[in-house]
């Protein structure tokens, strides 16, 4: 598992990387015919981390329901994120990696709920969610390519 944290760390760094080059205007631009922006595709894949680790795991997420509620899966931008959401953002990337890994190895994940994902994965345990995490990581690291091309 030490290669799935360390690219899952790389990922986040990625992100943090945006969060730190483009202005509160750039990250909330929603470019014509995209339903979202950069800053929701970052707050996403924190909330989705949540929900794959944690909740399914029967844990209490790290981050607040509000916050899932508004990056959940099926949601869309709904008005301008602030600097200070944004820099809460920026603290989520690194605190929710760097926990989840302690968690990890402090044992606190003993059950896991299969959940079969919308691209068909079947994720069965704990290993699989943080693979397929990385995976999903991924695919929301290209729609932020994708998007940072019109912004």
């Amino acid at each position: 598992m030490e290669t799935t944290f360390s690219i899952w760390k790389t990922s986040r760094s990625l992100y943090l990387n945006f969060l730190t080059s483009y202005s509160l205007e750039q990250l909330n631009k929603i470019p014509e015919g995209m339903n979202n922006n950069l800053i929701w595709n970052i707050g996403h894949i924190i909330a989705a981390q949540q929900g794959l680790v944690y909740r399914l795991s029967g844990l209490t997420p790290l981050v607040s329901e509000t916050f899932i509620n508004k990056y959940k899966n099926g949601s869309v931008p709904n008005g301008e994120t602030t600097q200070e959401e944004v820099d809460e953002i920026k603290a989520l990337l690194t605190s929710t990696h760097d926990q989840t890994l302690v968690d990890y190895k402090e044992g606190k994940f003993k059950n896991y709920q299969e959940y079969q994902t919308k691209t068909g994965f079947l994720l069965k345990n704990l290993e699989d969610a943080l693979q397929f995490n990385n995976y999903h990581e991924g695919i929301h690291l290209g729609f932020i390519m994708k998007i940072k091309k019109f912004i």
